[in-house]
């Protein structure tokens, strides 16, 4: 199995990046995270925008920067192998190296879908998840006709939000339903996996599927608890669902190392069940948890929705299907989601790929429906567009950057920067980026002058190191930064001291 990069839980240099969230992984696996997510970091002065305009750069001060950036940065992978664009807030270039050469950008490309998802649906937008009938139950507790699960695209909807759901159902006296469970993920469309996505990747949860209806981000939880030594373990699935399959056996032994792996689909293959093969051992002693990613999310959804809906004592005589919901139905129950900035904070710090993807089609959604990732790139740069950005060598697949044939100019996310911390949003987007050398997948920079100055986006695939943000310098305000290198050595040392050097050195100007 080749190393790579592209899960940015597990980003900079060989260190697993520590988040808010408990996650527990397995070889291929992937965490889940709840959909309230806090993100706990050490206490620190927080860095604020300037409440007023910084002083001019002068001459000398931008002569001076770009001397001490070209000295940083004088080695060859950056020289041969790099692009960095540093501007003042007001756009105006301090220091650019290669910057319109269009590179790989990883993940600091979820700063254009988090950018223009806060510009065109606000900071305080919610996605709604709902329960919908043609009418509420009769006196004894029987709802005539389908029951349909609606979904929107809350990247962040969980199962335990699902319970909730049926609970509601249950204290309205809900007991049976006549007609079918039906699933309406009709506000998305395309394939669950993006086709341009390395298929050494699709197995992964950081390449979970894109639904309408997602749940628990596009993962079901494994249980593994051990028993006698010889004897096989037991598996079992949270939430319960007769839609996923468990083929083979974990014995128990005297360490673990087992494997749990999705079997794949074959191309054409009607969607349906989706099949694990378990294998090896577990070391006797508690019970382990791992997080494996699943497709056809309308049939798993529906599954999983049966089953708890059986646990409540609810019964559905039909069983579950897909479909869409009638225009003039009653809802029942709705969840709505976190609002946008928690879910964008969240996605930054944390470098949510299935939260990026999911904003991207919500985005094509709100102009063509259903929501398509053309149509979502589509809004991406036509707001870049309106922002004044350039475009011209921007090539994007998805939202997320975990395409190897996303290409982006350094200039093109620097200016970007620059434009959202000089608009309305500028609060929320200088706060949803993580604190370098403090939290998520930035927190091991090793930063001095700079610490608690400087935000940013990191980037990580096979061969990509980027690094893209914003630093507060001691007389001058804000500048933008963006740091990307595509080269076989992108993870050595010598890039991250470089750009922590590049960041303490800004700070003090």
């Amino acid at each position: 199995m080749r190393i790579s990069r592209r899960n940015e839980m597990l980003a900079v240099t060989a260190i697993v990046a520590v988040t808010a969230l408990v996650i527990i992984i397995l070889s291929a696996g992937a965490p889940r995270q709840q959909s309230l997510v806090q993100a706990t970091s050490p206490p620190s002065a927080t860095a604020k925008p300037s409440p007023s305009p910084a002083p001019p750069w002068q001459s000398g001060d931008r002569s001076d920067v770009r001397r001490d950036l070209a000295s940083i940065f004088g080695n060859a992978i950056f020289t041969e192998d790099s692009g960095i664009a540093v501007l003042a807030l007001d756009g105006t270039p301090l220091y650019m190296h290669r910057s319109v050469v269009p590179l790989t950008p990883a993940s600091t490309l979820k700063l254009i879908v988090a950018a223009t998802a806060l510009d065109i649906l606000g900071p305080k937008e919610r996605f709604a998840t709902s329960f919908v009938a043609l009418e509420g139950p009769d006196a004894d507790g029987v709802i005539h006709g389908p029951l349909w699960l609606v979904g929107s695209g809350d990247p962040l909807f969980t199962s335990s939000d699902l319970r909730g759901g049926i609970g509601t159902l249950r204290r309205l006296g809900v007991k049976r339903i006549d007609g079918p469970l039906v699933v309406d993920d009709s506000a998305f469309s395309g394939p669950e996996q993006n086709p341009r996505w390395d298929p050494d990747d699709l197995q992964e949860g950081y390449a979970a599927a894109t639904s309408a209806v997602s749940l628990d981000q596009g993962t079901v939880e494994f249980h593994v608890t051990p028993g006698a030594i010889g004897s096989a373990a037991r598996v079992t699935i949270e939430p319960p669902n007769d839609s996923v399959e468990i083929h083979g056996h974990i014995s128990t032994g005297y360490s673990t190392d087992l494997n749990i792996d999705r079997r794949p689909q074959p191309a054409g293959a009607a969607r349906g069940k989706n099949a694990f093969d378990v294998g090896g051992s577990i070391g006797r002693g508690e019970m382990l948890k791992y997080w494996k990613p699943v497709l056809n999310m309308p049939e798993y959804v529906g599954g999983a929705t049966l089953a708890l809906l059986a646990q409540q004592g609810i019964d559905v005589g039909v069983g579950a299907k897909r479909g869409m919901a009638p225009l003039a139905g009653q809802t029942l129950w709705m969840h709505r989601s976190l609002p946008l900035d928690a879910i964008v904070e969240e996605m930054l710090v944390h470098s949510n790929n299935h939260s990026a993807e999911q904003l991207l089609r919500i985005l094509g959604e709100r102009t063509h429906h259903p929501g398509t990732d053309a149509a979502g790139l589509a809004v991406e740069r036509a707001e870049l567009r309106t922002l004044g950005v350039a475009v011209s060598n921007l090539r994007t697949y998805d939202g997320s950057g975990l395409a190897p044939a996303d290409k982006v100019a350094p200039l093109t996310l620097a200016q970007l920067l620059a434009a959202e911390l000089r608009g309305p949003n500028a609060g929320v987007f200088v706060r949803s980026l993580p604190r370098v050398g403090l939290e998520g997948t930035v927190q091991y920079h090793d930063l001095r002058a700079a610490l608690g100055r400087a935000r940013a986006k990191s980037g990580h695939l096979q061969h990509v190191n980027g690094l893209a943000g914003t630093v507060l310098t001691r007389k001058h305000g804000r500048v933008v930064f963006a740091f990307l290198t595509n080269a076989p050595n992108s993870e050595s040392t010598v890039v991250y001291q470089a750009q922590d050097r590049a960041l303490d050195t800004l700070s003090q100007f």
